[in-house]
């Protein structure tokens, strides 16, 4: 054994940082230093050496003799070998015909994620809204090229090609991610792809000597955004004096309450109580993934443990999650290959009893009269003063943390495949999953007493009594399929690739819940201490799928492509006489940029023309929905008694069968200079007809509701653009991305009807023909009244309306504002998103910044704080400050009134409580630095690289109600916070 030093350059001559040398077979090397300069030890004679650096072409060189190796590396075309997962197999990215993105682990490690569906974030065409980030529960929505069904909207989900969450993945787990957006990319999975379709690739061991790797984190997290409420008792009971008074009614809080709570000292009785402030915190957070690697030319391996421990920013909320991964592949001979995998992972989460929406709700209505003081024995301070309606005073404190619910998940996918290649190079391959799921849920209840300070009476805190309750789902999927694969290059021009497939799939669930009162105290919590008031339920389903499919590609010279997909699905959710259905698709392709007249060009590395065209399934509506299914819950009275009985509550439709979906594409890939710059662009056309929904009967036919059945038609026609550069300046490494999806949603057909969503100011979104879906359903907001003679000289729409209040237009002209006067007013679509990233990297520093944006959308924000004094909840410091009065002609806000127990005439729901939510935010900033190879070599550790990196911590939006990356259809804020989160961490390889 021997050292061996030299120097690496660049094709131009230049030094050449941060590339990797190898011994081939082992896990030791080192990297180059600012200079290109490198020094190995222990290198045996018969050793080789592997040089790889990204953007370059990696290199081997036998040792022998040599104690010297200088190494000039060329650059390399980018992307042009590049393997992306498909259906069923894999494809190299430049011979791809239909509309596939993706995203490997290199860029999901670059962000400390506790979810993999944030991973998502940033791919063209995919828009990710996630909404909050409570523990365990911080998933996103996600859809792909808008909204196509007036159901489940859900993407197909596929880990190592079986149905499974993204929820319950390790994001250190995967190895890369492909979103099938088009038809020809998703047709091979038939009746679930029409709201596209989510490869996960987890990783696995390769042939080389044991590798470890330490992957750990440590965070705080801090909401993006909190209301910043009155906190002054003073200011708020004036403030809900002025608008009874506004309102014509009784003043709420007499002079001499409010004189007493000016000059009151104690806290249990003359509060200012900040609930937000003693609701919220800084909260740490912890992550550590371990991984073992490795294999040799016969078996490969690989294993790796997570753990995650987040405490919430909501007092008494946090999760924990467990994680394993484990693979290994056994290569028997040349021709067969076995192997197993497993994926498990366990969630322990814990809130208040009816969950975060909830408490919310209790927060945002809490007021700061209401004191929150803690005594010695347990009990708390109670309000001794009342609001109109806020008559029972919900301490959010006690609720947070005298009660409980516990929720346990755990689910694991167990893959097992074998691979054997019969003559003529046939590839068999046989795949057998089963997935299993089980979650428990305990909720407590507790009975706490809360005292009165000026009287010292007592009262059972909260209006529940207490009880203990428990709900089990249970639900096991098998999954079987085995495949035919032949790949053939004929007369070095023709490349032909065949598929034919057959799968089998059952999905069964079960549920059962419990639920009893008359416990002794609070310190017992399970069911057999409660002895009455006992009641239990459950029942259980079970649906199946059966399948054939295929793909054929063919290439013909290395330019001209042509693929075709098909899927037959046969689903138990149908009637038998509409239970099977044929999915297509076809897809053409033309590489230019290998054609003889375009070779000239020297800067062309790939032009490349594509089209396509199929038909997609939507299966996901309720199982037995074409049956009349009996209630078994429709007991009567009879003779004074309770009688069980059951009914036909819901007719059906025989005939429903799946919505299809057809998608054509149109796109160009472009690559220019070694394709340091690459250029994406995709057209699409995406048709849902047929789609499920439930109609209206006349009330003459019964109680009964309407039957479900194929009806609707849905359209989103859209341009998705993408487009990167790389390139090196002196011995900085950079490299750009950026991307544009315009979606344009259409509700195509309705059969002439129209459905309103409602609250309790009636209509406020539509979905009717023309229009996006739920589109927003407002009267027009054109100010405010400033004076007396201006409301007698508008059309009338209320007999209490007065300077002050928000001036609607008339739009039928017929001088009265009413339901018809109403329009769609607004999107909570959005007109597109976007998103960039840069990544920098410099003598072993490296700097990425990855920003995301939603442009075009509308959010309606009513709730207790977004309104003032609405429903007796409190009001923020913005409102009281700029709400209307004759002073203040020009205030943003109306005059102060009672929105819910008032005359509502500023709660019809108007384009002026409308905002528009479009934002830009700074998701992912990271600044890492890999400590110097000669340094961490003699400590036997071939790689050390420590960060810090921050998520959401700058956010550009005109909307301030609440943070703007929220559930847009949820019209309040009883939703769980967005949280910012800094975090500084360390990747070790041994």
């Amino acid at each position: 054994q021997k050292t061996i030093i030299g120097k690496v350059t660049d094709s131009s001559g230049g030094s050449l940082p941060g590339v990797s040398i190898v011994i081939k077979g082992t896990t030791t090397g080192t990297i180059t230093d600012s200079d290109g300069n490198y020094s190995i030890s222990n290198v045996p004679e018969n050793a080789n050496l592997q040089f790889s650096f990204v953007g370059m072409k990696g290199q081997e060189i036998a040792v022998g003799n040599q104690t010297g190796i200088n190494v000039n590396m060329v650059e390399d075309a980018i992307g042009i070998d590049e393997v992306v997962a498909i259906g069923y197999g894999t494809q190299k990215k430049v011979n791809l015909t239909g509309a596939v993105t993706s995203v490997n682990s290199s860029f999901i490690e670059s962000r400390p994620l506790t979810n993999t569906t944030q991973a998502l974030q940033g791919l063209n065409g995919v828009y990710i809204n996630q909404a909050g980030g409570q523990p365990g529960a911080d998933d996103a929505t996600i859809r792909i090229r808008g909204i196509g069904t007036l159901n489940n909207n859900n993407p197909l989900v596929l880990v190592d090609g079986v149905e499974y969450s993204l929820n319950d993945i390790n994001p250190n787990d995967v190895e890369s991610i492909s979103v099938l957006k088009d038809a020809a990319s998703a047709s091979i999975y038939g009746n679930r792809a029409a709201n596209g379709v989510i490869l996960v690739t987890t990783k696995t061991g390769k042939r080389e000597k044991l590798k470890v790797e330490l992957n750990s984190y440590y965070g705080w997290q801090n909401a993006t955004y909190l209301p910043d409420m009155v906190t002054n008792s003073v200011d708020y009971m004036t403030a809900r004096n002025q608008a009874a008074i506004n309102e014509g009614q009784p003043v709420a809080y007499t002079d001499a309450q409010i004189e007493e709570y000016r000059t009151g000292t104690d806290p249990a009785k003359y509060s200012n109580t900040d609930w937000y402030g003693a609701m919220f915190s800084v909260a740490p957070m912890q992550n550590h993934d371990l991984r073992l690697s490795g294999g040799s030319e016969n078996v490969t391996y690989s294993m790796s443990l997570g753990y995650l421990d987040q405490q919430g920013v909501l007092l008494a909320t946090d999760a924990k999650h467990y994680s394993l991964n484990a693979n290994i592949v056994f290569k028997k001979s040349e021709k067969l290959e076995m192997g197993t995998s497993i994926n498990a992972s366990f969630w322990d989460r814990n809130e208040f009893c009816e969950g975060s929406g909830r408490i919310m709700e209790y927060i945002s209505r809490s007021l700061p009269i209401q004191p929150n003081v803690s005594y010695d024995d347990g009990t708390y301070a109670d309000t001794w003063l009342t609001t109109p309606g806020h008559n029972i005073f919900k301490h959010p404190v006690v609720f947070a943390t005298e009660s409980s619910r516990n929720d346990k998940t755990q689910r694991a996918l167990i893959n097992i495949f074998g691979q054997y290649i019969f003559p003529l190079d046939i590839k068999y391959k046989l795949n057998f999953a089963v997935s299993k799921y089980d979650a428990n849920q305990h909720i407590f209840v507790p009975e706490i007493k809360i005292i009165n300070p000026k009287t010292n009476v007592a009262r059972p805190f909260g209006s529940q009594s207490r009880s203990a309750s428990q709900a089990n789902n249970n639900n096991m999927n098998t999954s079987f399929f085995q495949t035919l694969n032949w790949t053939k290059k004929i007369a070095q021009q023709h490349d032909l690739n065949l598929l034919l497939g057959f799968s089998m799939e059952s999905f069964y669930n079960s549920n059962f819940d419990a639920y009893v009162e008359g416990f002794l105290g609070n310190e017992l919590t399970e069911l057999d201490a409660g002895t009455i008031n006992k009641d239990l339920g459950g029942t259980s389903t079970e649906s199946k799928l059966m399948s054939y499919f295929g793909r054929a590609n063919y290439m013909f010279s290395n330019r001209y492509l042509f693929e075709f997909n098909f899927r037959y699905d046969g689903s138990s959710r149908f009637a038998k006489a509409n239970r099977w259905g044929f999915f297509p698709s076809v897809s053409v392709g033309w590489k230019l940029s290998e054609e003889p007249f375009m070779k000239s060009i020297e800067a062309l590395n790939n032009l490349k023309v594509r089209a396509s065209w199929g038909q997609l399934g939507n299966q996901s509506i309720s199982l037995y929905s074409y049956l009349n299914n009996i209630n078994i819950n429709q007991g009567t009275t009879f003779n004074n008694s309770i009688v069980g009985g059951s009914a036909v509550t819901a007719l059906s439709d025989p005939n429903i069968t799946w919505e299809t979906t057809t998608i054509s594409n149109i796109g160009l890939d472009l690559g220019l200079w070694d394709n340091k710059l690459e250029l994406n662009i995709d057209i699409f056309n995406k048709k849902t007809t047929d789609i499920l929904a439930r109609i209206n009967i006349p009330g003459q036919v019964g109680d009964l509701s309407g039957p479900i059945t194929n009806l609707y038609g849905m359209s989103n026609k859209g341009i998705e653009i993408a487009g990167s550069h790389r390139n090196t300046i002196g011995k900085v490494n950079f490299r750009l991305g950026a991307s544009v999806a315009f979606v344009d949603n259409n509700v195509d057909f309705l059969n002439g009807d129209v459905q309103y969503s409602t609250n309790a100011y009636g209509n406020i979104s539509v979905i009717q023909e023309g229009s996006p879906v739920d589109s927003w359903f407002l009267y027009e907001a054109i100010g405010i009244f400033q004076t007396s003679d201006e409301v007698l000289n508008s059309p009338f729409q209320h007999i209490k309306t007065a300077p002050g209040d928000i001036k609607f237009r008339d739009l039928n002209n017929d001088d009265v504002i009413d339901i018809n006067d109403m329009r769609v007013s607004g999107k909570s679509i959005p007109d597109f998103t976007y998103s960039f990233n840069l990544n920098v990297d410099y003598k072993g520093f490296d700097l990425g910044a990855f920003f995301q944006g939603v442009q075009g959308i509308d959010i309606y924000p009513m709730s207790n704080v977004s309104w003032p004094l609405f429903n007796g909840a409190g009001i923020t410091k913005d409102q009281l400050a700029n709400s209307w009065t004759t002073e203040t002609p020009d205030a943003k806000y109306p005059r102060l009134s009672l929105y819910k127990r008032g005359s509502q005439i500023n709660a019809k729901n108007s384009t002026f409580w409308l905002k528009d939510a479009s934002y830009l935010r700074l998701k992912n900033l990271q600044l890492g630095y890999t400590l110097p190879s000669d340094l961490i070599n003699k400590i036997n550790v071939s790689k050390i690289r420590i960060y810090v990196n921050a998520q959401n911590y700058l956010t550009f939006s005109k909307y301030k109600v609440t943070d703007p990356e929220k559930n847009i259809g949820q019209q309040n804020i009883y939703e769980y916070p967005t949280t910012k989160i800094l975090t500084t961490g360390i990747n070790v390889t041994f």
